[in-house]
């Protein structure tokens, strides 16, 4: 059985709450890997060796910075149970977008007028389990998918391992049910993708899904979603078990 949990933390405005509910609540207790959105740095630590650390000697972490945000760092990050996974050196994909991809011109008038945000994404992988910590930008909906894409192609182009798992952010804005979003839905069934947390009906507080987990190249005979309402970011830290 594998537990993953995925959570944009808002930049760690509320680290310390992060760390009181990593490190009290039983939920993280079982958790083997932990895909951090938006993770920053604190006193000169970044946010996931801080995450790491509060959950106990067993984990490693990786954090790569995207960007800078109103000042901060944004980072996506990776922690990791050391028994169950020890990847080579994470690498880190830029999600860029072509100006060749077709897109609307009212959503090209938008990203004009809202420039796109660096995004990365975290790929770490052993012989038996690849993962990808994923953060989608917030505007366009061509855009999001060119980026979701961009992680599709990587995973095709890779040697076929027991299973990989794309777990983040995926901005999904809108209710939780949208036919805004088939286009993502339809490019993960295509790539053979099983998305774990498609029952949830929220991961946001404003009630919108914005986070999911997918796995591939393994049909989970069980597995299970759930989120916990914990009030340290304006996402809530979704879980999975398989």
């Amino acid at each position: 059985m594998v537990r993953i949990c995925t959570w944009n933390i808002l930049l760690g405005l509320r680290l310390p709450a992060i760390l009181d509910a990593v490190s009290t609540m039983p939920d993280f207790r079982e958790v083997d890997l932990f895909a951090l959105q938006e993770a920053s740095v604190h006193g000169a630590q970044p946010d996931a060796a801080a995450i790491a650390d509060a959950m106990g000697a067993d984990y490693s972490y990786f954090q790569a910075t995207a960007q800078l945000f109103r000042g901060r760092e944004q980072a996506n990050a990776l922690i990791w149970r050391r028994g169950l996974f020890q990847p080579t050196p994470p690498e880190v994909m830029p999600l860029t977008v072509s100006e060749a991809v077709r897109m609307s011109g009212a959503e090209r008038a938008l990203l004009r007028a809202i420039p796109p945000q660096k995004r990365i994404a975290i790929r770490a992988e052993s012989e038996e389990l690849r993962v990808y910590v994923t953060h989608l930008d917030v505007v366009g909906f061509t855009h999001k998918l060119e980026q979701f894409r961009a992680i599709l192609a990587d995973l095709a182009a890779r040697p076929r391992i027991p299973m990989t798992i794309i777990a983040g952010d995926m901005n999904t804005i809108g209710p939780p049910r949208p036919r805004l979003w088939r286009r993502i839905r339809a490019a993960a069934h295509e790539a053979g993708l099983i998305d774990l947390t498609h029952g949830l009906r929220r991961t946001h507080w404003t009630g919108m899904k914005l986070d999911a987990i997918y796995v591939h190249g393994v049909t989970p005979s069980a597995h299970r979603a759930w989120t916990l309402k914990v009030r340290a970011s304006d996402h809530l830290p979704v879980f999975a078990e398989i």
